[in-house]
């Protein structure tokens, strides 16, 4: 996992240095993005079972060419979940009746790639496929009535998405983005495992300079 995270990390850095680079020159794009974000799998069956709606991204994006993007990604997700009081063996011969609650908030960094295969006909909708790999600095928080734990850590992460980029005019560089983003989070530690999640997302592009 160390050595995943290295990786994720370097790819990471040179991204930002491209990007920054090429800033310089242009056709450097921002989209800021709000997410709904709804856990999936053993996230949702033993961890979180609400939906998010507390999330957002932004994303600093360079147009390589008509269809091609590459940049870097900033998010973050907030996730609460409280059930009901009920009985919990806390120890060999022990039974505690007490509500247990989660908390977990995420913030991912992520290193991206964006396609649109009609970025050099001008259609008026735009769809576009993307992926990325990068860092989820993760913050766990669970209480069991009055007792509590923590921690806070970092996983890999990879994301998968689609959706399509709608231009406010024909002629114009900025508009509405609609997407939905796959994120896969392999967390695995103190009995929690997978942070999978998959994220509605709506938001505006606009260029930089």
């Amino acid at each position: 996992m160390k050595k995943i995270l290295n990786i994720a990390g370097v790819v990471i850095v040179i991204l930002i240095t491209s990007v920054t680079a090429k800033a310089q020159q242009g056709d450097v794009k921002f989209n800021l993005n709000y997410d709904y974000s709804m856990p999936i799998g053993n996230f949702k069956n033993n961890v979180i079972s609400n939906a998010s709606p507390r999330g957002g991204n932004g994303e600093i994006m360079y147009s390589f060419t008509n269809t091609l993007l590459g940049g870097i990604s900033f998010g973050y997700q907030d996730y609460y979940q409280k059930y009901p009081r009920t009985l919990y063996n806390t120890g060999s011969n022990e039974v505690t009746s007490a509500v247990l609650s989660n908390s977990i908030q995420t913030i991912p960094v992520v290193a991206r790639l964006s396609f649109s295969p009609l970025g050099n006909k001008g259609a008026p909708v735009q769809p576009y496929i993307s992926g990325g790999v990068g860092v989820d600095l993760v913050s766990v928080k669970q209480y069991l009535g009055e007792f509590g734990s923590a921690d806070n850590s970092a996983s890999f992460t990879a994301q998968a998405g689609a959706g399509v980029f709608v231009p406010f005019g024909k002629l114009s560089s900025a508009g509405l983005r609609l997407g939905a983003n796959y994120n896969y989070v392999p967390y695995n530690r103190n009995g929690f495992g997978n942070f999978n999640s998959v994220d509605l997302q709506a938001g505006v592009y606009f260029p930089i300079r």
